[in-house]
């Protein structure tokens, strides 16, 4: 009866395998390595999130333009109120209100792409018939679940309670003075969005009504009226704080200073006084 081998052995006689101090040495390298690579895996991610989201709004954008030359240069209505857009007393360029986790009320219009792109609210301003996948309508860096994530400027043609008699609420794309100074659509964070108008209180600079999101390192994606859009990087730490998912941003505190960079640069590119 020949003997059992306990271990491999080389032609040459010299054991085969690897020792434990050897075992220990590969593991340790492959968790370097890891180390390494993760980081720059996630990084690509986030580019690629951050490209898809600019397609996104390229494609909402370009609906928006094609809406405005069917009718007869008139911008798409744009409600601030939880009918918006579901009957033509509250005309919208998108249908529904979004409740976070923890609101009361119907929370069914977050998962209901209908009212993004369903040829029913077309009559009552939806741009939907010229932006026909409702993919379009959400930044991919949005964890919420809902299936929308984008808001308007307010000021272009809106109807709610944030627009000042002091500033111009534009209706017609002739009469914005500075197309490519006027920004159109903003991802709006999770825990701030509800309508699709994204409110700007013009006239009290040290408080924010309505947040943007900044899911791209810091960035968010925003359109302009000249159809061109842009990844910007909000500065202040008060335009972007922690996360509340669940929680809706009106009841924390909301208010900023009066030196404000970003909050400048968005009031520069809403509107602009009445003369």
């Amino acid at each position: 009866m020949r003997p059992v081998k306990r271990r491999s052995q080389a032609p040459g006689g010299e054991p085969c395998g690897f020792t434990l101090l050897e075992l220990i040495c590969v593991l340790a390298s492959v968790g370097i390595l890891a180390a390494l690579l993760l980081p720059a895996l996630e990084h690509a991610r986030s580019r690629v999130r951050a490209t898809r989201c600019m397609n996104n709004v390229r494609q909402l954008q370009a609906g928006w333009m094609l809406f405005i030359e069917d009718h007869d240069d008139q911008l798409p209505p744009n409600d601030g109120t939880p009918e918006a857009g579901r009957n033509a007393a509250h005309p919208s360029w998108v249908a529904g209100w979004l409740r976070t986790a923890r609101q009361s009320g119907d929370h069914s219009d977050g998962t209901n792409t209908d009212l993004l792109v369903g040829a029913a609210y077309a009559p009552f301003g939806s741009i939907g018939t010229y932006v026909l996948h409702p993919d379009v309508y959400r930044c991919p860096g949005d964890r919420s679940g809902r299936v929308r994530s984008m808001s308007m400027n307010g000021y272009l043609n809106g109807r709610g309670i944030w627009q000042s008699p002091e500033w111009l609420t534009f209706t017609r794309l002739d009469e914005i003075p500075h197309p490519a100074h006027t920004w159109v659509f903003m991802d709006e964070r999770e825990d701030s969005i509800n309508d699709g108008y994204f409110a700007v209180d013009m006239t009290a600079r040290h408080v924010l009504l309505d947040y943007p999101a900044s899911y791209h390192d810091g960035a968010g994606t925003v359109s302009f009226a000249d159809g061109h859009v842009e990844r910007h990087r909000w500065i202040e730490p008060t335009t972007s704080p922690p996360l509340h998912p669940g929680v809706h941003l009106s009841l924390l505190p909301r208010f900023t200073s009066a030196t404000d960079r970003d909050l400048q640069w968005l009031t520069e590119r809403t509107t602009m006084r009445t003369p």
